[in-house]
């Protein structure tokens, strides 16, 4: 495998000279005692963001699948916020930040445009439809265990198809942060990772994550390298980086029902294959109210 350079390879190195284990409850704490948060909330994101089919759709278009069990309305409702605006959708890239998306019965405005200057609080959970991380899995999807590992069709040589992807999902990322710091210049700004979806060691598991070991091995390389970007995005526009990431450890597809918090390719609850679940949402929105100093 091409990911065992270093924990960057040698485009990110560029990009970066170019910048300079219990099940949580869910959410539920007093009201937020912090420095004008809890006036106007804005979440963007994608379908991590958006929860698909973990509780009743909410919100327009439909065709975004916004789940009223999502971490952000989690979040909002335990800041007892005055304004809320969830602009996340599923399948949203970094590009329907700036456009709009257009999905089932309509269109999702540009997801920037929910910013105002008077908005205090945002999140943003992005990259994953850039990268490609869901649509790879359904690709390598190995139920009859008779192909071989599809890592090759990705990395055939130096360099790696989505080490590249990755490095471009990190400029992308940085300038929609100075986006939202100029259109909401008093905003608090969560930069929110993304959860294990691949054991942390070992192979995967049928039939929930049925793919070739050498495959399994590359998602989690992947997957971390994607998170390294997002963090250091944070940490060159100084917002806060949610790690969601070693939290989730030991909660993975292939775990039991109510243990895990990320499903597999068949949903043992209300879920979109390989996204996480009600118990999911609710350990990435204790997450979140953990970095802004509030505890569930």
């Amino acid at each position: 495998m091409r990911l065992s350079r270093g924990p960057l390879g040698a485009g990110m190195a560029a990009v970066l000279l170019a910048f300079g284990t219990c099940v949580p409850a869910t959410a539920s704490v007093a009201p937020a005692r912090h420095f004008g948060l809890a006036h106007k909330y804005v979440a963007l994101g994608d379908s991590y963001t958006a929860s698909p089919n973990t509780g009743m759709p909410v919100g327009k278009p439909v065709g975004c699948l916004r789940s009223q069990n999502n971490y952000p309305r989690l979040v909002a409702a335990a800041l007892r916020v005055d304004e809320f605006v969830d602009a996340s959708c599923g399948g949203a890239s970094t590009v329907d930040l700036f456009s709009p998306q257009q999905v089932l019965a309509g269109s999702n405005a540009p997801q920037l445009d929910a910013l105002t200057p008077d908005t205090t609080l945002v999140s943003l959970g992005i990259g994953g439809n850039d990268l490609g991380l869901v649509g790879w899995l359904q690709r390598c999807t190995n139920l009859d265990l008779t192909h071989s590992s599809c890592v090759d069709a990705y990395s055939p040589g130096d360099p790696d198809v989505l080490v590249q992807r990755i490095d471009r999902i990190g400029l992308r990322v940085n300038t929609a942060l100075t986006e939202i710091h100029r259109r909401a210049p008093a905003a608090r700004v969560l930069l929110v990772g993304y959860p294990v979806v691949a054991p942390v060691s070992g192979i995967g598991c049928f039939p929930q994550l049925p793919i070739d070991d050498a495959d399994v091995a590359y998602l989690r390389d992947i997957q971390q390298r994607l998170n390294e970007v997002l963090r250091w995005d944070a940490h060159l526009q100084n917002v806060d980086y949610i790690d969601t990431y070693v939290g989730s450890i030991g909660h993975d597809p292939c775990q039991m029902d109510g243990v895990k918090w990320v499903e597999g390719l068949l949903p043992d609850v209300p879920a979109a294959s390989w996204h996480p679940n009600e118990l999911g949402q609710a350990a990435t929105a204790d997450d979140l109210l953990a970095a802004l100093g509030i505890y569930s």
